[in-house]
């Protein structure tokens, strides 16, 4: 699984904007920086101010290891709660020279097989890459949790799509 994302090149008519997404560091920023997951805005791009189910979104700026592996990962991650449906596109990348998560290693209690940084953002019924809310920060961490249970970065094929269920 690579990228599914579709391109948008810059032009006269894009509008880029930036949208509240959540941010799971590898690594502590600095010595005096705790690990835990925080809000970053990713730069987004549409290819005119109508066309907000088109948005192509930059992750990579807030992920790191671009010189070991350039590319990113991405998975749809659909939550179940109760009669709400909620996606949510995680990116991620995957090699072994990359460090352990250690924000998802504090996060879930164990040490993360996911070796790099990991960003997650909101999909919305009406636009393809929305701004989170505060609900969404909350189901972010728990579907993160989820998601490095789940062990799926010991495979050599990784899914495109995963859902999850919670319980009130």
């Amino acid at each position: 699984m690579g990228n599914s994302r579709k391109y948008i090149p810059r032009t006269s008519s894009s509008v880029e904007i930036d949208l509240r997404s959540r941010l799971y560091p590898a690594e502590p920023l600095s010595t005096s920086t705790r690990l835990h997951p925080r809000q970053i805005n990713v730069a987004t791009r549409q290819p005119n101010s109508r066309a907000v189910n088109q948005r192509y979104p930059f992750p990579e700026n807030h992920i790191g290891g671009s010189s070991t592996q350039p590319w990113v990962h991405n998975c749809l991650v659909t939550v179940r709660e109760g009669r709400n449906t909620y996606q949510y596109m995680v990116f991620f990348k995957r090699h072994c020279l990359l460090k352990s998560n250690q924000t998802l290693s504090a996060l879930v209690g164990k040490p993360s097989r996911l070796c790099s940084d990991a960003v997650v953002m909101r999909i919305g019924v009406k636009a393809a890459y929305v701004n989170m809310r505060d609900r969404d920060t909350i189901l972010a961490d728990w579907l993160m949790k989820k998601f490095c249970r789940k062990n799926i970065f010991t495979r050599s094929c990784l899914p495109t799509q995963l859902t999850f269920t919670k319980s009130h």
